[in-house]
């Protein structure tokens, strides 16, 4: 797994959630779940590109859930479940990765429709089916229509519409980011140094006790009066007028989730959080360690796009915060070299001939004996088999090919065994079934977050693979060679 990208990808999301969030509920923008879900989708989108790996996004839901939970303890139960859903549509969408435009393409539309129907769900739940009949009402005595119209249900036909719409330009976008963001990296033109941050600061809510108290007084007098008109017991105290109705109806709902409803599902909830916290407790710091410098990185971004106004402002800071937020600086002292030319060309034989004589050579190489492709220790020349034996239950499949993956983690060890050895490290060779998060993908990311020295991949020449490897796994600053240094 790309750690560094992974943790950086999830403090964007959490502060998409926490930061955006806490704005547009500021303003009181009528569409949040619509920007804020858009966001949160683009950044899972990301996660199945650069992170390939079963699992991560589902982890990555869960750190930011418990984010929220940290830093917006007032968040209201429904805003955990639309984080959720976006999470386990995601887990589900990427489990292929040979769809990606479509998986995000449909993740956006799906995710977003999920938000707009919930807040119609809500609207209905509070106010009742009578908020309808009123809109209807009202509309069609502005209009003096003789014949009623069902302005309602155009209303949320257009905000469900909207929502959809949305979904498919936020899909497609977000689909197209890996390449572009790899063409941003190229220009440079987007590239800033972001200042030292230990601090992150989110807004922070007080609760007032007397307000609340007022409230569970008024409350408990609504409720009295509700039931009692409703029920007529006595002479009704209420008029029986339908606004009214709406109003009580809606206030006495709103103040029973504040009251009861919603602390009892968000204390359930926040104990499972808990308990999921201590189990990522690594995770956690990992990424509460980045929040300062990713909130950092949004705020100069903003600033440094100031020479831009309105829209094209919007879009040179969304290309700086994206290009910084994922570049991955190299280790100090790491050279990435890649060793590339066409199939059956002797890759692997130069690089037998090249090591033989050598003691600082480590990795793994890959030669062909008496026909059947091996494993070698590229340090002590041990050999052993790539390809699975009769009957064995847990292969990879390439092709024509079945490879076994208890001889491929005996090569990935010692890969990772190598990780911190002065010297040439050597992974012989990184091709497709790498570039869908198979055989030696994850220690590959691993080596070029953290080893420092000299990294050899070998990849063939076809099908564009070098700049497909270099892109899949965000490697900047490569020599492509074609034959092997002297040095």
């Amino acid at each position: 797994m790309n750690k560094q990208v992974y943790y950086r990808l999830i403090a964007l999301w959490v502060l998409c959630e926490a930061m955006l969030g806490g704005i547009i509920h500021g303003f009181k923008i009528p569409v949040s779940g619509l920007v804020v879900g858009s966001c949160a989708i683009v950044c899972i989108c990301l996660i199945a590109w650069y992170v390939p790996t079963k699992g991560a996004i589902i982890k990555a839901t869960i750190i930011v859930a418990v984010f929220k939970m940290m830093l917006s303890p007032q968040a209201p139960p429904p805003a955990y479940i639309a984080v959720f859903f976006q999470g386990l549509l995601g887990e589900l969408l990427f489990w292929n990765k040979r769809y990606f435009k479509l998986s995000c393409i449909l993740l956006a539309v799906l995710g977003l429709l999920e938000s707009g129907l919930q807040r119609i769900l809500v609207l209905t739940i509070v106010y009742g089916n009578d908020l309808w009949k009123v809109i209807n009402n009202f509309i069609n005595g502005l209009t003096k229509q003789k014949v009623t119209t069902n302005y309602s249900l155009w209303i949320v036909a257009a905000y469900v519409a909207l929502h959809f719409i949305t979904g498919i330009v936020i899909g497609w976008w977000a689909s197209l980011l890996p390449k572009r963001i790899e063409k941003w990296r190229r220009e440079n033109k987007y590239n800033i140094i972001v200042q030292d941050a230990t601090t992150f600061s989110p807004a922070v809510t007080r609760k007032r006790k007397r307000l609340k108290t007022g409230l569970l007084i008024i409350w408990l007098l609504l409720i009295a009066l509700y039931v009692q008109s409703y029920f007529k017991i006595g002479s009704p105290l209420l008029p029986p007028h339908i606004s009214l109705k709406i109003l009580l109806r809606s206030i006495i709902i709103v103040l029973g989730w504040i009251f009861i409803i919603g602390p009892l599902l968000k204390q359930l909830l926040h104990k499972w959080l808990q308990k999921e916290q201590n189990r990522s407790q690594q995770e956690v710091q990992e990424v509460l360690r980045l929040l300062p410098i990713t909130q950092q990185l949004i705020t100069q971004s903003w600033k440094q796009s100031a020479a831009s106004k309105g829209w094209k402002r919007i879009n040179t800071w969304s290309k700086m915060v994206l290009t910084n937020a994922l570049t991955v600086q190299p280790s100090y002292g790491q050279q990435i070299f890649i060793l590339s030319a066409p199939i059956q060309t002797g890759k692997t034989t130069a690089l037998l001939n090249w090591s033989e004589k050598r003691t600082d050579v480590y990795g793994i190489l890959t030669p062909v004996v008496n026909g059947k492709r091996m494993f070698m220790n590229a340090h002590n020349r041990q050999i052993f088999s790539m390809e699975a034996k009769e009957g064995e239950e847990t292969v990879l499949k390439v092709g024509r090919f079945t490879f076994s993956e208890r001889n491929f983690n005996q090569a990935i060890a010692i890969i990772r065994d190598a990780m911190d050895k002065k010297g040439w490290l050597i992974i012989d060779e990184i091709g497709p079934m790498e570039l869908r998060g198979d055989g030696f993908s994850e220690v590959v990311k691993e080596i070029i977050a953290q080893r420092k020295g000299m990294i050899l991949l070998v990849v063939r020449a076809n099908d564009n693979l070098p700049d497909r490897v270099k892109e899949f796994f965000a490697i900047h600053t490569a020599t492509i060679i074609e034959q092997l240094p002297a040095d």
